[in-house]
């Protein structure tokens, strides 16, 4: 029996620009009707001890098996009423309807609710002409300096201390035990291990421990691990660390002269700061441009306030946590730790996936409007700047633009979708 010879009462309880909540009824005699038609379907598949399959009579089928006849029968009525109710207020839904409150039995009426969620009708607004702070840094000697600094630091090569003597930047190579409430803590031991005190994550006892210690001195340094540390057999607890210095070796920085840039590859002193330069510059169009794009998403957020799916902002927010999470796990944090973390962090990527959500249908609204859609001639150009910058490897571009198209096209899309805002902005620079 199809949907359309159903007849059954519907009313709206709530309805908002994402949602509808109804309730339905069906009457008791179209359920009877329905009814045969499942008892039917079930006698097939009947088995019962003494009778083949199928050749089980009527009134034992609807004696063994009523409860399952009743399930069937509320799943076969509301199948063939929920989405006529639907399309009787016009609502086309996103997601398939959530069913509540079932109230039947065998002879009378059957009653449901339901809610289901639908698109919003968006009409993107105020999306142009929109007022833009752009802050240009420039590119100082100063800057190149500081760089070149820092790539001396990264070359530097370690040699071993004259004086012995440990410093705040030292590399210290210690063999260590350690002791908990006076007993040894056979995981923490070490032997001819190197501590970094310069590194940001090395503990803050330990550096100050070591600190104007000398080659052969052994130390017994205590130290106490912050609450939330990440291994919990340690969090809160003290730990004596007998330690002994076997080496103490500090950095040696290479000259800066053609020679270290031709350790780089380079041609000489004058190319590395042009590499530098150029790295600088191109950095600081990314910084230029993600800044611009920050303002305009936060225009567009603030001029266009609508309701967006429930569900949809669910599975954002159930995707940005897991993808915290996962972060996190390949950092080497426990499930216990993520746990907390999670609880903590719960409302801000709430508020971040509506955003997220919202931002979407504003950018698909002005893809609309301005017809902004990704072209052939688009995406061919994109396979063929990617061919050009991988010669040798053409068929491997091919297949992956086979294989990530779809992706491939929604980047060309938000490129070409910003590419448009920013180029209707009104842009004021000022330069730092």
């Amino acid at each position: 029996m199809s949907a359309a010879k159903y007849e059954f009462k519907s009313k709206v309880l709530e309805k908002k620009p994402c949602l509808i909540s109804m309730e339905v009824e069906v009457a008791s005699s179209q359920a009877e009707n329905e009814l045969e038609n499942v008892y039917n379907s079930i006698q097939k598949g009947a088995k019962i001890a003494g009778f083949r399959a199928g050749k089980v009579p009527m009134d034992m089928v609807k004696k063994n098996y009523s409860d399952l006849a009743k399930e069937k029968l509320i799943e076969s009525l509301v199948q063939k009423t929920v989405f006529n109710a639907l399309e009787q207020e016009k609502f086309v839904p996103i997601t398939m309807p959530v069913i509540t409150n079932i109230d039947y039995d065998f002879g009378k009426d059957l009653k449901y609710s339901f809610k289901a969620e639908c698109q919003p009708e968006v009409a993107a607004k105020d999306y142009k002409e929109i007022k833009i702070n752009k802050e240009i840094h420039k590119i100082t000697d100063e800057k190149i300096n500081a760089e070149l600094e820092t790539v001396r630091d990264r070359n530097a090569s370690l040699v071993v201390s004259e004086d012995g003597v440990v410093k705040k930047d030292s590399f210290a190579i210690v063999s260590y035990e350690g002791f908990m409430d006076g007993k040894a803590v056979e995981k923490i031991k070490a032997k001819e291990f190197m501590i970094d005190l310069s590194a940001p994550n090395t503990l803050q006892g330990f550096k100050d421990g070591l600190v104007n210690a000398k080659k052969g001195e052994t130390k017994d340094i205590e130290i106490e691990y912050p609450a939330d540390y990440l291994n919990k057999e340690l969090a809160g607890k003290k730990v004596m660390f007998k330690t002994t210095i076997e080496e103490v070796k500090n950095k040696k920085l290479p000259e800066l002269n053609d020679d270290l840039a031709k350790d780089l590859g380079l041609e000489n002193l004058e190319d590395l700061k042009k590499r530098i330069k150029d790295s600088l510059e191109a950095e600081e169009t990314r910084r230029q441009n993600s800044e611009v794009e920050r303002q305009i998403v936060d225009h567009l957020l603030n001029k266009n306030k609508f309701d967006v799916p429930e569900s949809v902002v669910l599975n954002q927010k159930n995707y940005l946590i897991k993808r915290m999470s996962d972060y996190m796990k390949s950092q080497g944090a426990n499930e216990e730790f993520i746990k907390k973390q999670v609880e903590a962090s719960e409302a801000k990527y709430a508020e971040e996936a509506e955003k997220n959500v919202r931002l979407a249908y504003i950018l698909n609204s002005v893809t609309a409007q301005e017809k902004l859609e990704v072209t052939k001639e688009d995406l061919d150009a994109e396979k063929q700047k990617m061919i050009d910058a991988n010669p040798k490897r053409k068929e491997d571009v091919e297949n992956y633009f086979k294989e990530n198209l779809e992706n491939i096209s929604s980047s060309l899309k938000e490129e070409k979708i910003f590419k448009f805002l920013t180029d209707n902005a009104k842009i004021t620079e000022k330069t730092k």
